[in-house]
């Protein structure tokens, strides 16, 4: 299973589903907090660039979100233990 079917984002294109994958895994990895909160923009970027091009319906979108958040949410609470 991938970071983005654990997350409930099943249904991408290709090219969509391996970046929104990279930018999962980089808030996964993070090395610190900074690390995190710029992981984090630019996962949002990304997926603001998805909605803008309007290349997702806006159920994905918001499912993309919630996993950024939730991938960062996790990491944030390994990093302050």
């Amino acid at each position: 299973m991938s970071l983005l079917d654990a997350f409930g984002v099943v249904s991408l294109p290709p090219l969509i589903r391996h970046s929104a994958a990279t930018h999962l895994g980089r808030l996964l990895v993070a090395a610190d907090v900074h690390a995190l909160e710029l992981a984090k923009e630019r996962a949002h970027g990304f997926v603001d660039g998805v909605e803008a091009a309007r290349a997702l319906i806006p159920a994905t979108i918001e499912k993309l979100y919630i996993a950024v958040e939730a991938a960062a949410e996790a990491r944030r609470r390994e990093l302050t233990r």
